[in-house]
């Protein structure tokens, strides 16, 4: 009897969980014509949302793990949408990606049954948030159309702003928007920190409008500080400098050329960062790699790199950048890369002697 209780009790709790996790948005796994065509029945008409992502987009699996599974999105989306979702590297993903322009990840196109796009979503977003965002983005008023058409019959940064948004989500060019509002917007609208990190975010290093931004620096200075700003302009490139320093910019459709790299290297050198944080060395290694100068990256690491705190987890980054180039290194520059890493264990050992021998003060002045 008591067996039957607990095979009970696992079935009741099995099921439970089965239904509670059904609760959420329903991903049907079909093709995207199937889904137009599940979504054109005229008993029951729907749109279709269309869940781009990517396996390595962090935000795109904690989406879909920890939102898309709860009530409030399954009561919202299930009887509206007909819901897919694409990995854009593989398969139909790879077709969809280039058909609608998806750049971003995630991005959730909202389709109608002829997959025409109506509007998308790009980011992430709590389930209630992202309900808000869906909401917002089926109001006509806030498609492109819509947008452009605020924006045409009055100029300013309460409605230009928003198109200029729904244009880079969009995986559109929102330049000549954005400095047609940097030439006609008041400061205190065309440096706010929205603004500036749009504008610095689409910006190519070394153009014409990136020249103008970065000449009215002091004044973006004085609005939020010369450390916001820096890192506003660091945040620009930091990531796609990784993967030209890691040389994994191809799988993520990164390119620049050693001449745009020594720009961005040169521009952010007047920055200023703190050199004792690790990923202000990020540009100077990523040109060192796109110029392959070995020997030179392995100067630069030793006269800068084994300096910096092991305590601090982007030094391992940089490291294990150091560490990949092993295998196109010829035998000298094994060796001098060897001979870095030993000598950065001897520094840690030092530091590490060093607390031990205060730990062992410590401890004798408490025995007094």
């Amino acid at each position: 009897m008591r067996k039957l209780v607990i095979i009970a009790l696992i079935c009741f709790t099995a099921l439970s969980w089965k239904s509670g996790f059904a609760q959420g948005i329903n991903f049907e796994t079909t093709s995207l014509a199937a889904a137009m065509g599940k979504a054109g029945n005229p008993a029951e008409p729907k749109l279709i949302l269309v869940d781009c992502y990517t396996t390595w987009c962090i935000p795109c699996l904690e989406m879909s793990q920890q939102e898309f599974p709860k009530k409030v999105a399954g009561d919202y989306f299930n009887p509206k949408f007909v819901s897919v979702k694409f990995d854009m590297e593989k398969g139909e993903g790879k077709e969809i990606g280039k058909k609608y322009n998806v750049t971003a990840y995630p991005t959730f196109l909202i389709l109608n049954a002829q997959g025409q796009e109506i509007n998308r979503v790009v980011g992430k977003a709590t389930a209630e948030e992202f309900i808000e965002k869906v909401k917002s983005a089926l109001d006509p008023k806030n498609s492109l159309a819509g947008l452009k058409a605020a924006y045409e019959e009055s100029k300013n940064m309460q409605t230009g702003f928003p198109y200029a948004l729904a244009l880079y989500q969009n995986s559109k060019d929102p330049s000549p928007v954005l400095e047609e509002l940097f030439n006609n917007a008041q400061d205190f609208e065309r440096f706010s920190k929205d603004y500036l990190e749009l504008a610095f975010g689409i910006t190519k290093f070394g153009s014409p409008f990136f020249r103008k931004l970065m000449l009215e620096k002091s004044n973006i200075d004085a609005f939020w500080g010369t450390e916001v700003t820096n890192r506003i302009i660091f945040d620009k490139v930091r990531k796609d400098m990784y993967q030209i320093a890691s040389e994994t910019g191809a799988r993520y459709n990164i390119f620049y050329t050693p001449k745009e790299v020594e720009e961005i290297a040169y521009t952010v050198a007047l920055l200023k960062l703190r050199p004792d944080k690790p990923e202000s060395h990020m540009c100077r290694i990523a040109l060192y790699v796109i110029n392959q100068d070995l020997d030179g990256l392995i100067a630069y690491y030793k006269r800068n790199i084994a300096l910096i705190p092991n305590t601090d987890v982007f030094k391992g980054i940089l490291d294990g950048i150091l560490m990949k180039k092993m295998d196109k290194a010829n035998e000298a520059q094994k060796t001098a890369i060897r001979a870095y890493f030993s000598g950065v264990a001897k520094i840690y050992e030092k530091e590490a002697q060093g607390y031990r021998n205060k730990a062992e003060s410590l401890m004798k002045t408490a025995g007094k």
